[in-house]
C-alpha cells in the first residue's frame, strides 16, 4: 500500500506549451523549488496528487519521491493552478522546506460561537473580517485551519482581530494585529447597508434615461 505521505513524482522534459500534452493524457506538470536550491521540472498523475493532498492539511509537510532519487524531500503544496473555466488543476508547486527553518503560509480563518453570540441574539449580524491570516512557524508546526470564538461578543460594533487569536505554541501571526476577523453590526446599520447596496443598483439602471431623452429631444428637433 503506498505511503499516504509520500508523492511519487517523475522528472519531467516537456516544458512551455508541450505540457498540454500531458495534461490531456491525465497528468500534471509541476516545480520543486525551495531557498538556494534550483528548482526541478517535475510531473505526476491527476490521481496521485489527490491520493496524497485531498486527505491532508493544505500546510501539512509530505515527502516527494522523485524518481532517480536516493533520498525524499519534504515539500508542501505552495501552489496549484486551476483552468478559469473547467477549475481542472493544470500546474502545481511544491516547496523543498528546511524542516529546521520557519516557513510562512496562510491558514484558513472558522468562526464558531455565533449561535450563543449576545450581540447576534439581540438582531445583530455577524460580519467576517479577513478569511486567512498570514503565519510564521516551522513547517512541521505550521497550522492550516484556526478557530476564532465570537460566542463572548456582547455588544454591536464589537469586534475581534488578529490579535485575539490563541495561536499554538511557536506558531506567530504576521497579518496586522488590528486587522478585524469578525464583528456584530447593529441591525440598523445592516439594513442601512442593504438600502445603500439596493439604491445603486438603481442607480446604474437608471444610468441610460438621460441618453434616451436626449435621443427624443433630437428626433423632436430634426423633425420640426
Amino acid at each position: 500500500m503506498p505511503d499516504p505521505l509520500t508523492l511519487q513524482l517523475e522528472p519531467r522534459s516537456l516544458t512551455g506549451k508541450k505540457v498540454r500534452r500531458l495534461r490531456r493524457e491525465g497528468i500534471i506538470p509541476g516545480n520543486v523549488y525551495g531557498r538556494g536550491r534550483p528548482s526541478v521540472a517535475v510531473q505526476a498523475t491527476l490521481e496521485e496528487l489527490r491520493r496524497v493532498f485531498r486527505g491532508h492539511d493544505r500546510n501539512q509537510v509530505v515527502n516527494a519521491q522523485i524518481a532517480g532519487e536516493s533520498d525524499t524531500r519534504p515539500v508542501v503544496l505552495r501552489d496549484v493552478q486551476r483552468h478559469p473555466v473547467s477549475h481542472d488543476v493544470e500546474h502545481v508547486d511544491l516547496y523543498h522546506i528546511d524542516l529546521s527553518r520557519p516557513i510562512h503560509a496562510t491558514a484558513v480563518v472558522h468562526i464558531v460561537g455565533e449561535e450563543t453570540c449576545p450581540a447576534v441574539t439581540l438582531g445583530g449580524v455577524l460580519v467576517q473580517g479577513l478569511g486567512s491570516v498570514m503565519l510564521e512557524a516551522l513547517p512541521m508546526d505550521m497550522p492550516s485551519d484556526l478557530t476564532i470564538d465570537v460566542s463572548g461578543l456582547e455588544h454591536f460594533g464589537q469586534s475581534m482581530h488578529v490579535s485575539d487569536l490563541d495561536l499554538p505554541e511557536g506558531v506567530r501571526a504576521l497579518s496586522e494585529p488590528t486587522a478585524q476577523l469578525a464583528t456584530v453590526i447593529a441591525p440598523r446599520l445592516a439594513e442601512e447597508d442593504e438600502v445603500a447596496e439596493e439604491e445603486a443598483a438603481e442607480g446604474v439602471e437608471g444610468e441610460e434615461a438621460p441618453a434616451e431623452e436626449a435621443a427624443e429631444a433630437a428626433e423632436s428637433e430634426a423633425t420640426a
